[in-house]
């Protein structure tokens, strides 16, 4: 550990006891015992662990050290290596892609419902393109037509059915 680590943990009777580095040096200086036992960085701090442990982590420590410098020599680039706190780096990489059944689904509805338009009488699709695409209220349309909201929302509404009964056809 390049700092002091926040505390020590050595197991005692079967149980993890916590130590203060200076006192684990202290016993350590005292002890011949303490020099035996095997340690693992954790969090800042020291845990003691079995042989078993110890060697398993720094097998897998050097494995992991081996592919890291592969993939240096090899360019490889991974979307783990874009990770920090604030986000993942899989996040980045992901574009969301719509679904290809979506798509051509909307595709031939579109081509549908464009057809379909062009069925309706002049007047309807002018109606159509104002409320729809031109984005103009029903109230302004009332307007504009010289009618009540109520009477527009109705055109629009039988428009819209007939539309529906096109498409079905």
């Amino acid at each position: 550990m390049k700092k002091q680590p926040k505390a020590v943990y050595i197991i005692e009777n079967g149980e993890y006891t916590e130590l203060t580095y200076e006192e684990f040096c202290r016993r350590e200086q005292i002890c011949p015992l303490y020099a035996d036992k095997l340690f693992l960085p954790l969090y800042g701090r020291l845990m003691e662990v079995s042989k078993e442990d110890y060697t398993e982590f720094y097998r897998a420590k050097r494995r992991q050290k081996y592919l890291d410098e592969r993939s240096a020599d090899n360019g490889d680039f991974s979307y783990d290596m874009l990770t920090t706190d604030e986000f993942s780096g899989e996040d980045i990489l992901i574009a969301e892609q719509p679904d290809v059944c979506d798509t051509v689904v909307e595709s031939i509805m579109t081509d549908k419902l464009r057809k379909a338009i062009l069925k309706l009488t002049d007047e309807e699709q002018l109606l159509i393109y104002r409320h729809y695409y031109a984005g103009i209220s029903g109230t302004d349309l009332a307007e504009i037509y010289g009618v009540s909201q109520q009477a527009i929302s109705k055109r629009i509404a039988k428009i819209r059915a007939k539309l529906k009964n096109l498409l079905e056809n």
